[in-house]
């Protein structure tokens, strides 16, 4: 666990104090850059990447209510027609990626460059895959829900408030007076939501029983889980390469009986074949 820490503290300071190599001049990569952890921000910088060369669009329609409609082919997919819906602040496509795996797919980049987007919209940033991922919210902070947009939402404002106060700070950098003047706003706003009323506490159990549901109501009857008759069996358990070793070790070694060879028996032996014809000459002489 020492070691586990360890390595984490070593790759947050990598993260924080350094800057990674950025391939094209799209300003929208610098920016992930100073947003994501270094390992998710290779991710992003691969589909940047591709968004830029595998990329062919075949039909674009005018803006209408801020969102563009594109068509896009991959060459790396043959056959294949991926529809992107992009605006100014968000990005949908059919692929689906952002939903599955939270990093924004190489289609959605080719709309957004071709918007002439330069900051990446902070509905696709992820708090778990940013720097700052430590110093968020945890699960008891989150207002208990039915509602999964509602919490989405609260959670997507949650985000921009610690990706704006973060960046307050980087600027206020170590001059003592800039410092000064963030904590005393910080301290004023803690005295004025003191001020606003009584604010209602989550337990981490309300928020559990918001995403599985509500505990159930009087005795419940636990019984033990069926054992397995083959448990512990010999038999039945794999037998690793070291454990073969030792029992063939401890094996007998079978020896020949008249010449105390281990690569035959006493049925295939040459001294016998020998011994054999040596009785038969004696026999006819």
């Amino acid at each position: 666990m020492e070691r586990q820490r360890n390595e984490t503290s070593r790759i947050d300071h990598e993260s924080k104090c350094t800057t990674p190599t950025t391939i094209s001049t799209w300003y929208i990569e610098d920016d992930a850059a100073d947003l994501f952890t270094r390992a998710i921000f290779y991710k992003f910088q691969e589909e940047i990447v591709r968004s830029c060369l595998d990329m062919q669009i075949k039909r674009m329609s005018e803006e209408v209510d801020g969102v563009t409609h594109l068509e896009i082919r991959d060459v790396k997919v043959k056959d294949k027609i991926f529809k992107v819906f992009v605006s100014k602040n968000h990005v949908v496509c059919s692929c689906k990626k952002f939903v599955m795996c939270g990093i924004v797919c190489r289609h959605s980049f080719c709309g957004l460059k071709q918007i002439s987007v330069t900051k990446l919209p902070r509905r696709l940033v992820l708090n778990r895959w940013m720097k700052i991922a430590d110093s968020g919210t945890s699960s008891n902070s989150l207002a208990v829900s039915n509602d999964y947009f509602k919490m989405e939402q609260i959670s997507l404002k949650l985000t921009n408030i610690w990706f704006d106060f973060r960046q307050a700070v980087n600027k206020a950098e170590v001059q003592v007076d800039m410092l000064d003047y963030v904590h005393k706003y910080v301290t004023q706003l803690n005295k004025d939501l003191d001020d606003c009323g009584d604010v209602v506490e989550f337990t981490k159990k309300d928020h559990m029983a918001a995403m599985v549901g509500e505990q159930p109501v009087g005795d419940l009857t636990v019984l033990p889980p069926n054992v397995c008759k083959n448990k512990g069996n010999y038999f039945k358990r794999l037998i690793s390469e070291r454990e073969k070793a030792v029992t063939k070790s401890k094996k007998r070694i079978r020896k020949c009986k008249k010449c105390n060879a281990t690569t035959h028996d006493s049925r295939t032996c040459l001294n016998k074949q020998k011994f054999g014809t040596k009785e038969q000459e004696s026999v006819a002489h």
